[in-house]
């Protein structure tokens, strides 16, 4: 007695084939950068949690002495203090920067329209200038500096040379609050550590270059 066995024919399954592959090429893109995505804002939670953590003793304890916005010996102490706290992997202080800090986006205030450098930040290739920051690795491989000599503005690449090296994906910027989230500039009233840029930037501008950027949202959600 005969069977009817019934089977796909070698068109079919390359068919079927044919267009799993097209699915998977126009979502595979999006899973990844989804992915990626996720890794860049799990860090970015850790980066400000550990830098919160490793100077709240210091807060606690009124070690800052900056009495004006601009004060280099206040930046330098600043500086020390997150130094002995964290776990050094490589001190770079400011002299030797692309030993400790990869070129890579730029970043800056209103400067950045006339096109002058002097507030430490190169806009050519977005390392902070020899001589007017300081910068160090820890033992987690993420890179830190000072935004400038003087400020209490400090950057953090959370993975160090990895790309993409880019301001609101890898690369942020912290400073020092009151408990109203309002940046302060004298150390006597420092509460905690908060974003730079305590928004979120939807369309490109000097502290971000390639929207957007979730400042505020990527710590928050």
């Amino acid at each position: 007695m005969l069977r009817n066995n019934k089977a796909f024919t070698m068109a079919e399954v390359l068919i079927t084939l044919g267009i799993i592959g097209i699915v998977a090429a126009m979502t595979l893109p999006t899973l990844i950068n989804k992915y990626k995505e996720t890794q860049f804002k799990s860090a970015y939670k850790k980066a400000y949690s550990e830098f919160s953590q490793v100077l709240q003793s210091s807060i606690i304890n009124h070690e800052f002495n900056r009495t004006t916005t601009f004060e280099k010996t206040a930046t330098l102490e600043e500086l020390n203090l997150m130094k002995k706290n964290f776990k050094i992997l490589k001190d770079c202080g400011n002299k030797n920067i692309d030993r400790c800090w990869k070129k890579g986006d730029s970043v800056c205030g209103g400067s950045c329209q006339s096109g002058d450098s002097s507030d430490g930040i190169d806009l050519n290739d977005g390392a902070p200038r020899e001589g007017y920051a300081n910068c160090f690795v820890d033992i987690s491989g993420r890179s830190w500096c000072s935004y400038s000599d003087s400020e209490n503005i400090y950057l953090v690449d959370t993975n160090g040379f990895s790309n993409p090296n880019q301001f609101g994906k890898d690369r942020w910027l912290f400073t020092f609050a009151d408990s109203a989230n309002k940046r302060v500039k004298e150390g006597g009233k420092y509460k905690k550590i908060i974003p730079y840029q305590n928004k979120d930037i939807t369309t490109q501008s000097s502290f971000c270059k390639r929207p957007p950027c979730y400042y505020q949202s990527w710590l928050l959600n």
